[in-house]
């Protein structure tokens, strides 16, 4: 499964299960060279998941089987757990835990 399959799936259980859902997108600005147009430190996570009625936040960074986070991920997912943030590093061979967490309110 690709990284992007993978996101659509996420996303698409997210949505059914009342999350707001944003992703950034990168675009490409000429043949061969991507960007993601955001202003701040790299390696934001692909995901930020909201129920605001039952309080929840999520941040997943969202990565392929065997995938490898970016200097930039680690710091970002240890930064945001640092500070009491909900943060994930996830794989398709966690999709039941993803499934779970996505159907329940934070505990």
């Amino acid at each position: 499964m690709t990284e992007a399959e993978f996101q659509r799936q996420v996303i698409e259980i997210a949505r059914y299960r009342g999350w707001k859902v944003t992703h950034f997108r990168p675009a490409q600005i000429r043949p061969g060279k991507w960007i993601t147009p955001i202003e701040g430190d790299a390696g934001f996570p692909d995901l930020v998941l909201a129920r605001p009625i039952l309080g929840d936040l999520i941040f997943a960074e969202l990565k392929k089987e065997n995938g490898r986070l970016s200097a930039g991920q680690v710091a970002w997912t240890r930064t945001l757990i640092a500070t009491g943030a909900e943060a994930y590093v996830w794989f398709p061979s966690d999709l039941p835990e993803i499934i779970n967490r996505l159907s329940r309110s934070k505990t």
